[in-house]
């Protein structure tokens, strides 16, 4: 089971060597292909054994004869409990009855699926077989295949049916502000999770972007809401609805606020991420970020999620977990509830007030992402994505009459690395060091680019201009200090912000956890001279030399004359050991495009009209982010999914029946 941690208890750990990165997970990464058969042939009867990393590190163990695979066990104690641990006795079933890797997987376990292939593929090729090379990219065309029809079933087939006035489908972020919202209203509300009560659902993430707050207003660092809004449209390149932009700016403060007093009743703070504006940064970012502060608690993505569901179960909301939608259902032009499978059976709910579909976006879905946005895929390294977004729900509106964003969104943020003999993203680590500003360079040793800035550029400028796509990031050991003066933004900094919020990550586990680990496992490379590490990252060593000399003089100069970065954002490479990776790729947290809605949560038709009881929010909505997020505004994602879900909630519980 993936174990929860404490800041104190892992601080602790991590001072005495204890804890690796596998308590967060290190997932492999994704490439475009297909996953190949076991090849026929004559094995060396025995049994081999290998790993691969899904949500966490996956042991296959196979007993081959002379000509079959007679035995398969996976240890899958590092997986999500009721999810990619369930998942266990149906793959064996698979990879014996078809004698093969190329498994069907299960339905939102992907990632351990692939991780169980892969590592499957490495037992057959100790055992002799011809070398098995499994990719996790699609194996489908890049059409139309992904939207498929809605599937029939006949009235015979369901076996309940339940009443309510609003059925809200996803446990995540905007669901779980959503269900709340139906309920102060004084909805008869459902919250159904297709995953089981142990999982309970994605969770609330941390960092939730808003404008407005009183937090906000009593640290007097409330950000214009237009000159907010203009970033996010310019980030968009004009393909975001400044009216969406203008409702969240409208209502996030509230939604925030009601947040912050919820979780206080539990001792539990959200505070206002405030960071120094006087160092002369040249991109531009504003303090909308509340985060969680977890203060010794043990962190678990659906700590708070539990704390608000358990509050508003005790003032009429119902969550049916183990239920997953099948499609929405509709009387004439009107949603009028949802088929959903609860085990094994369908059952109605009718929804006589509104449908809100929260069910994320399509991340794990690589057939989507294969048709819709196929750089991600292959700039993905390292992909944490909700275990539930397949684009079930996205789909499910598509088929109701609803439509989607033309252009398409990924967050993706450069935290992602990889062997130093590697030219492309598979087998990535999770190097959460990789959005600090430090030298990088091509594989020929030269700087190409400005590293400040937002944390998917470097990795855009790498994909279009770079042949490998990979590059690599120099620093010596002078780096806290370093990191500390860079004063970066959102879930980059390793330091607390300005006011003493504390970051997603403190320095320490950097220090003594994560980078050790991936030193350990081969990423991180360290060496006494330049010309050294070097010859570590398969680097020429003339022109890494001249780069760092180069690089030095700037810091002495304090005036980047190359590529303009901020001079508190400039290093030097002088002290001993000099560290390394190869980065190729990046850490996939969700896509961020979907279902066109208007300001009222609604989902709109092809001409743009309401497609009557119908809301959607959270990252299956649409008409918000284009291309990548808007990286400096942190929490802008989730700020959208809290303020857009409790609108949705409140709407749908307002409309007449």
């Amino acid at each position: 089971m993936k174990k929860d941690f404490s800041r104190r208890d892992f601080l602790k750990a991590a001072a005495a060597g204890v804890v690796s990165t596998s308590t967060l997970g290190i997932l492999s990464g994704c490439s475009s292909g297909s996953p190949a058969s076991a090849p026929k042939g004559t094995y060396t009867p025995g049994t081999y054994t290998a790993t691969a990393q899904g949500m966490g590190e996956v042991t296959v163990t196979m007993t081959f004869d002379e000509n079959t695979i007679t035995d398969v066990v996976l240890d899958l104690a590092n997986e999500t409990a009721g999810i990619g641990q369930a998942a266990k006795d149906t793959l064996i079933a698979q990879i014996l009855d078809g004698q093969s890797v190329q498994v069907d997987g299960v339905s939102g376990a992907s990632i351990t699926s692939k991780a169980v292939m892969k590592a499957a593929a490495d037992c057959i090729t100790q055992a002799g077989g011809s070398a098995v090379v499994v990719s996790q990219g699609s194996s489908g065309s890049a059409g139309d295949d992904w939207l498929g029809q809605a599937p029939e079933i006949a009235d015979g087939e369901i076996v309940k049916t339940y009443d309510y006035e609003v059925v809200v489908i996803g446990a995540g972020t905007s669901g779980t502000f959503a269900a709340c919202s139906a309920v102060e209203e004084g909805a008869k509300t459902v919250l159904l999770e297709k995953f089981g009560a142990d999982f309970g659902g994605s969770g609330i993430r941390d960092t939730i972007g808003a404008i407005g707050s009183k937090q906000q207003i009593a640290n007097k660092d409330n950000p214009d809401k237009f000159d907010v809004i203009r970033l996010m449209y310019q980030h968009s390149q004009g393909y975001g609805d400044q009216r969406l932009f203008k409702v969240w700016a409208d209502n996030s403060g509230e939604a925030i606020d009601w947040y912050t007093e919820r979780l206080a009743k539990h001792d539990v703070k959200v505070l206002h991420e405030v960071d120094n504006h006087a160092t002369g940064e040249k991109y531009e970012f504003y303090d909308v970020g509340h985060s969680v502060q977890w203060e010794g608690r043990e962190y678990q993505s659906q700590f708070t999620m539990f704390l608000l569901l358990e509050d508003y179960k005790a003032k009429g909301l119902e969550v049916h977990y183990d239920t997953e939608m099948i499609k929405l259902l509709k009387d004439g032009s009107k949603v009028t509830g949802i088929l959903a499978k609860s085990g094994d059976q369908y059952v109605r709910y009718n929804a006589s007030k509104g449908v809100i579909v929260c069910t994320g976006g399509y991340s794990n879905n690589t057939e989507m992402l294969q048709a819709l946005q196929p750089e991600t895929l292959k700039m993905t390294g390292v992909n944490r994505s909700f275990p539930g977004s397949s684009g079930q729900g996205i789909r499910a509106c598509l088929w109701a009459g609803g439509i989607m964003d033309e252009t398409h969104a990924g967050m993706i943020f450069d935290r992602a690395c990889v062997k130093p003999d590697a030219t492309g993203p598979e087998d990535a680590g999770w190097f959460w060091m990789g959005s600090q500003p430090f030298l990088k360079v091509d594989l020929k040793g030269r700087r190409f680019t400005n590293e400040s800035g937002s944390y998917d550029h470097i990795l855009h400028t790498a994909f279009n201009l770079l042949p490998e796509h990979t590059y690599a990031m120099l620093w010596d050991a002078n780096y806290p200090e370093d990191i500390k003066r860079f004063e970066s933004h959102g879930c980059s900094r390793l330091y607390p912000h300005a006011n003493g919020t504390e970051s997603v990550f403190p320095m320490e586990y950097i220090q003594n956890v994560m980078n050790p680990d991936l030193h350990k496992q081969g990423y991180i490379v360290q060496a006494d001279t330049i010309e050294e590490l070097a010859g570590k990252l398969n680097i020429p060593a003339d022109n890494l030399k001249a780069t760092v000399d180069r690089y030095n003089e700037l810091f002495d100069q304090q005036k980047d004359q190359d590529f303009a970065k901020e001079p508190f954002r400039l290093s030097q490479l002088r002290t001993a050991p000099f560290y390394g990776t190869r980065q190729c790729g990046g850490y996939f947290i969700a896509t961020m495009d979907g279902i066109k809605i208007n300001t009222d949560m609604n989902a709109v038709d092809q001409d743009g009209n309401v497609i009557e009881g119908l809301y959607v929010a959270g990252d299956c909505s649409g008409g918000y982010f284009h291309g990548s997020y808007v990286n400096l505004l942190a929490g802008a994602a989730a700020g959208r999914s809290t303020t857009f879900g409790r609108l949705a909630g409140r709407n749908a519980a307002r409309r007449k029946a």
